[in-house]
């Protein structure tokens, strides 16, 4: 039987590791079903945008992965008017205008995961690193998504990608 260099057998271990070693994926399930599995790290902001269901405007929630929780930083607007949320609601501590858009920021609310009802309006979608995905698409219509992060190794994320 032919030995393993100790080279050979060092990789060996490293590959084995890192295929069961648990890493951060940013999820969605919908009904236990893994509908999405995106590594993220710590410090990395996710999108979740969606159509405004009172204006029918654009509308992109910007918020931050701590390693722990996520903390929604701001919101942003195309347009401002009714059902859109002001500090005076006691939602952020100031809304400014940036090159044609509103923001509200310093909302700093802290989520341990976030539930998203998928309707063609308000069609939610969730970007991270230039990946976008359509929570509609992925769930169907009048279905509660649950955004969280989960640890799991790149074998789990294998077998339930394939086998679910």
């Amino acid at each position: 039987m032919p030995r393993l260099s100790k080279s050979a057998a060092v990789i060996a271990t490293l590959v084995l590791f890192g295929l069961f070693w648990p890493t951060a994926y940013l999820t969605a399930r919908s009904n236990g079903k893994l509908l999405l599995a995106w590594p993220i790290r710590v410090g990395e902001m996710v999108e979740l945008s969606y159509t405004h269901s009172v204006n029918l405007s654009p509308v992109i929630d910007v918020i931050e992965w701590t390693g722990r929780e996520f903390v929604v930083r701001k919101s942003v607007f195309k347009t401002f008017g009714a059902g859109i949320p002001m500090p005076s609601d006691g939602i952020g501590t100031e809304l400014i205008s940036v090159n044609g858009h509103y923001e509200l920021v310093g909302i700093d609310k802290p989520m341990q995961s976030i539930p998203v009802m998928t309707q063609t309006v308000p069609n939610h979608r969730i970007v991270l690193k230039r990946r976008e995905a359509s929570l509609l698409k992925l769930a169907g219509s009048g279905k509660v998504v649950e955004i969280e992060v989960t640890r799991m190794s790149v074998v789990t994320r294998l077998y339930i990608l394939i086998f679910h």
